[in-house]
């Protein structure tokens, strides 16, 4: 795959409960791959995660790369 998935951030805490909220569009991309497959919206999402933290390129905006 030619192009990355690119995560814009700057530094801040992170919760982590088990339950993520998704918008509409990432909703329908998942209701589309549900009806595709007959799989779970657990198992999909789940996936597409580990499957794709490898192509994730993060770039953070934040104070500290001003120093570097």
């Amino acid at each position: 795959m030619d192009k990355p998935i690119i995560l814009k951030t700057t530094k801040s805490t992170v919760g982590l409960s088990g339950v993520v909220r998704i918008s509409p569009e990432a909703q329908r991309v998942v209701q589309r791959l549900q009806n595709k497959t007959g799989l779970g919206a657990r198992y999909i999402v789940s996936e597409i995660l580990i499957q794709a933290e490898n192509l994730i390129n993060i770039e953070c905006d934040d104070e500290d790369n001003e120093s570097e």
